[in-house]
């Protein structure tokens, strides 16, 4: 019996005696000679007359758009040889002469077939992607490699095409399963996560192309024997792209070759201006060379990374703390981030304020910085001529939120670091939020995903053994607690991890959310992201393990992943109050993984401006903002309309939880809507803001018919008028007599 493409699926023992296998390879090797001869000739390459030599040497680029103009024929005749392997396409059939490699034959015929050996790098050009006939495409992206075979996913299996591009890998199967989504075989190649090469070792008759996802994803590709060399060269072409350690070779950098009008129009580099920012909050911010000490922020110059490497080039600080206390309050901060202010607002004349930072280096020794506690102290104040003895000893000024379990703040103790110990930190006090860290996160997502693609029934209850929804709960209750603590009770807050770019991210992000409806909407969002994560020096590359090695673990985390997955828990509760709706939710998510876009490629600010990344890749907040009408939440009403300026779900819990299922089974066929009723109900100006347009403008239709209408029954009126008061005046009997019959009169 042989399998789809035409392969023998017997035994070794089965086969026919060692002639008839000769004889069959040499009828292949006439096969495919006269396979390439036959594509050579369709591309008007070579002529089956004698040729000269100049018109041997034609330009490349001449050969290639030949190729291109003849696509259909080309697969056509190559399409129908099953055994023949893929080995044919996007070949540089140039007639330049190439230097013999060692271990490599001289070809001794003009059409005898190069004889490539698995070290050999091969030379392939590039065809026009648009010809292969691929849906979703990117501008710049071209296809470098294609090569027939089986996918297989799960238990299916299917037959096609693998297209390998510069940003990602595709299968094409010869008859699309109407169950999965049209992207569902895209691949771009940084969202891959291990990939792997295997052969099979009880036939010996195929190779394999493993291929895991950060989405929950998983492919295996097979290949022919035959199809070795082109097998490898994929392979190649796959691991080259994936886990390049070189950022200039991402695709974000070619696309923006291609695109750079969308960043030129729309800007996106330039969404977050921290003065203006802090003034629309009301805050003033005093210039960083100003005399004037009348204020209680400040402006300090972090160009080059001078205080902190990791934060952004310009911080807001406490303005009585001085330089020297500064930098001696970065030395005794975890990778010198100091306290920041990340947001404030102001009630009553006085100036609420959040501080974010990495934990202090305490020590089992419990060490001082007296710096550190006057730092922290100048931060607790609230209006410019506030004075430390008008308030009791005992009386907290300042609330630190440690992000982290209370055990794993005395465990960092070991290492040299730790938390704020109360007795030499006057006047504040310290909670601890129980959010776990970035490996208990990973291995959560790891079991959601298997259990989300898993086809058993049992997802519910490995759904709650992963324990994802308990790291959201502890996140959105700890958020919830700082914004009471400001709200409500007027008391400033610092919040901190370990380092202060993760966990710290994620609670200052959210509180931020929570009080201010600004960043409620799409702009806000943006600058939010913007400013408390790229700028503040979240390691995107390291958490998305993009430019990693493979199989580089230890660092990657969804962690910005979880505060999306926050914000559609605050949707579902307030569904009136976010100007965006989830398909934002559901691009960031996919795309801070692509490297379609330069936003989230580094691990810094000071790393983005190192490697030229704003000036050489477009910024994901153009892209969105040049489609804004895809994310306008219909249902959307402004804060003051609603009363709910600010809104804190003060009693969340587990019961409050609503299952992310539009990204978690997104790819799932269980979930997958083969009606398509549910792209047609998304709340987006496609649908539902487009219907009310409609039934406005029909109804101001109607309206103005009504009107009209009115009109000329008024008119009517006005002329059966006249003409009764005109009979009477003639004084005819004879009609009035009709007139009193009818009652008209």
């Amino acid at each position: 019996m042989n399998n789809p493409l035409g392969r023998s699926t017997q035994k070794p023992e089965q086969q026919a005696p060692n002639n008839q296998k000769n004889s069959r390879a040499k009828e292949f090797e006439k096969q495919l000679q006269e396979e390439e001869r036959m594509l050579a000739q369709s591309a008007g390459i070579i002529n089956n007359t004698q040729q000269t030599n100049s018109q041997q040497q034609q330009p490349a680029y001449s050969q290639q758009q030949q190729l291109n103009q003849q696509p259909q024929t080309v697969f056509g005749q190559i399409g129908q040889m099953l055994d023949a392997p893929r080995k044919l396409f996007f070949r540089n059939t140039t007639t330049q002469q190439q230097p013999i490699q060692q271990g490599q034959r001289q070809p001794t015929d003009q059409n005898e077939p190069e004889i490539i050996q698995t070290n050999i790098v091969q030379i392939y050009t590039t065809r026009d992607i648009k010809n292969i006939g691929l849906e979703i495409i990117q501008p710049g992206e071209i296809a470098l490699q294609e090569l027939r075979g089986i996918c297989s996913i799960g238990t299916q299996q299917f037959q096609g095409i693998i297209v390998a591009t510069n940003y990602q890998i595709i299968f094409l199967p010869d008859k699309f399963p109407k169950d999965f989504r049209k992207d569902y075989f895209y691949i771009p190649y940084t969202l891959m996560i291990k990939v792997e090469k295997t052969m099979d070792r009880k036939q010996n008759d195929a190779n394999f192309i493993e291929i895991s996802c950060k989405d929950g994803r998983w492919f295996k590709y097979r290949f022919l024997k035959e199809q070795n060399d082109d097998c490898n060269s994929i392979f190649n072409v796959i691991n080259k792209n994936a886990f390049t350690l070189n950022k200039q070779t991402l695709f974000a950098f070619t696309f923006y070759k291609e695109y750079s009008n969308l960043e030129n129009d729309y800007q996106g580099w330039k969404i977050f201006n921290i003065e203006k920012d802090f003034e629309r909050m009301g805050i003033n911010i005093l210039q960083e060379n100003s005399q004037n000490q009348n204020g209680l922020f400040k402006y300090l110059n972090n160009e080059n990374g001078i205080i902190c490497s990791t934060y952004y080039n310009r911080l807001v600080v406490p303005t009585k703390a001085d330089l020297d206390c500064i930098q001696k309050t970065a030395k005794f901060r975890s990778k010198e981030r100091i306290p920041i202010l990340s947001y404030a607002f102001l009630i009553n004349g006085k100036v609420i304020s959040m501080w974010r930072s990495s934990q202090c280096r305490t020590g089992i020794g419990q060490n001082r910085s007296t710096e550190d506690e006057c730092y922290l102290k100048y931060m607790s104040f609230q209006t410019v001529d506030e004075q430390e003895s008008q308030y009791e000893e005992k009386e907290t000024r300042l609330r630190i939120y440690d992000a982290r379990p209370h055990i794993n703040a005395i465990g960092q103790q070991v290492a040299g670091k730790g938390y704020e110990n109360t007795l030499f930190y006057k006047r504040c006090s310290i909670d601890f939020l129980d959010i776990h860290n970035i490996h208990k996160v990973r291995d959560s997502q790891t079991k959601l995903l298997k259990a989300a693609f898993n086809e058993n029934v049992q997802f519910l209850s490995q759904l709650e053994q992963s324990q994802w929804y308990d790291h959201i709960v502890a996140i959105i209750k700890g958020s919830a607690k700082i914004a009471i603590t400001m709200t409500k009770e007027k008391i400033n807050v610092l919040v901190h991890c370990s380092d202060g770019w993760d966990r710290t991210a994620q609670l200052t992000a959210l509180v931020s959310i929570m009080i201010d409806s600004y960043y409620r909407t799409i702009e806000g969002f943006m600058i939010l992201i913007q400013k408390e994560w790229i700028n503040s020096g979240h390691q995107f590359c390291q958490r998305s393990a993009i430019g990693n090695k493979q199989n580089n673990e230890d660092s990657r985390s969804p962690i910005f992943l979880q505060l999306l997955d926050c914000v559609y828990q605050m949707q579902q509760l307030y569904p009136l109050s976010f100007e965006f709706n989830g398909k934002l939710l559901l691009d960031l998510a996919y795309h801070h993984l692509t490297s379609l876009f330069g936003t989230f490629l580094c691990d810094s600010f000071l790393e983005i401006q190192k490697q030229k990344i704003m000036e050489q890749t477009v910024s994901i907040w153009s892209w969105i903002m040049k489609q804004k009408d895809k994310y306008i939440n219909a249902f959307y009403k402004n804060p003051q309309s609603i009363d709910q300026d600010v809104i804190i779900p003060e009693s969340f819990t587990g019961k409050s939880i609503t299952f992310w299922k539009e990204y978690f089974l997104y790819y799932s066929l269980e979930s997958n809507d083969a009606y398509q009723i549910h792209p047609q109900c998304q709340y987006t100006c496609d649908n539902l803001q487009e219907m009310y347009k409609a039934l406005s403008k029909e109804n101001h239709v109607l309206r103005q018919a009504q009107k009209d209408q009115e009109k000329l029954a008024i008119l009517h009126q006005q002329k059966f008028n006249q003409l009764m008061q005109i009979i009477q005046e003639t004084q005819n009997e004879e009609i009035i007599e009709k007139l009193q019959t009818i009652k008209l009169i």
